[in-house]
């Protein structure tokens, strides 16, 4: 089975990459970001080159003497370009803040955030991507892909919930400083990065007992997600983070889709482990347990 992933996500990644850098190129203005700092046309451009040039590193095929002379290099060049694409979101993370674009009007911190979140779930994918190699069953080998995707969505969720810290209050429910968002941020993304680990095993050479702890491991960690989103779930109403108040369809979103995670992650760990017994059993049971707490968890 030739390696559709290994190759074909981190160019498409590497494409993306640029094509926002070209935006960011284009839409250079004064950018302020309030109480924070300010940057102005120049150092905006040099940002949207940046990125630029590191979409460009991902989409090695615009390389092709540099792949021909060194095919360890181009791939040193695509990790090190996807980790610098998570470093440039996560800078925005940091120090994610309402902006004011000069010419342009002003854009809130949700906006910022969701731009960055984004970026990270594209560097996530591309890195992955580099790594992956997939199981010779092709029906096993999409699952195991679509396993991938949702644990960099866990990851990516996880990191705009990190992004939007602030003195939060869940109307009539729950009252808490930012702490909290960074608390179940750093659990998610730590969780999805737990999940693509065991996703990318290697299953040459490794000993049974191994395989089956991660096999244990993974629907344990999809269950603990499925949960989070279900908490989440019975909490949701409209919120305010730091005296902003904001729709509960923004935390529906946020909620459902990691009660939703939570099953497809048991699924497709279960599925790939391809294990008849307590494994497959559990796994599966799991996956149906959390699918149907969803309805009962929204009416709550």
């Amino acid at each position: 089975m030739k390696k559709l992933g290994s190759w074909f996500v981190p160019y498409l990644m590497g494409l993306l990459i640029a094509f926002e850098g070209v935006i960011v190129m284009v839409m250079a203005r004064r950018v302020e970001f309030r109480d924070a700092f300010v940057l102005d046309q120049m150092v905006v451009l040099v940002l949207g080159v940046i990125l630029f040039v590191l979409g460009m590193l991902l989409f090695i095929p615009i390389f092709p003497q540099l792949q021909k002379m060194s095919e360890w290099l181009a791939k040193r060049m695509q990790i090190v370009a996807a980790l610098g694409a998570m470093f440039y979101a996560l800078v925005f993370l940091l120090v994610a803040a309402p902006v004011e674009m000069e010419g342009l009007g002003g854009m809130g911190k949700g906006w910022v955030v969701l731009a960055s979140g984004q970026l990270i779930f594209l560097a996530t994918m591309a890195f992955v991507f580099m790594y992956y190699e997939p199981l010779s069953n092709r029906r096993l080998a999409w699952l195991e892909w679509l396993g991938t995707f949702a644990s960099a969505l866990v990851i990516t969720l996880g990191a705009i919930i990190f992004g939007m810290r602030g003195d939060l209050n869940i109307h009539g429910v729950l009252r808490g400083g930012p702490e909290i968002m960074v608390m179940v941020g750093v659990v998610l993304i730590a969780l999805g990065i737990l999940e693509i680990v065991i996703f990318n095993r290697r299953r040459e050479g490794e000993s049974e007992k191994l395989l089956g702890i991660l096999d244990w491991a993974g629907i344990g960690v999809s269950v603990v997600i499925g949960i989070i989103g279900l908490v989440m779930l019975i909490l949701t109403t409209s919120i305010s983070l730091d005296g902003r108040t904001y729709g509960v369809y923004w935390m529906l979103m946020v909620s459902v889709s990691l009660a939703l995670l939570g099953p497809i992650l048991s699924y497709t760990q279960t599925v790939v482990a391809g294990k008849e017994g307590w494994n497959m059993d559990l796994g599966l049971i799991s996956t149906l347990i959390m699918l149907l707490a969803i309805p009962f968890a929204a009416a709550f």
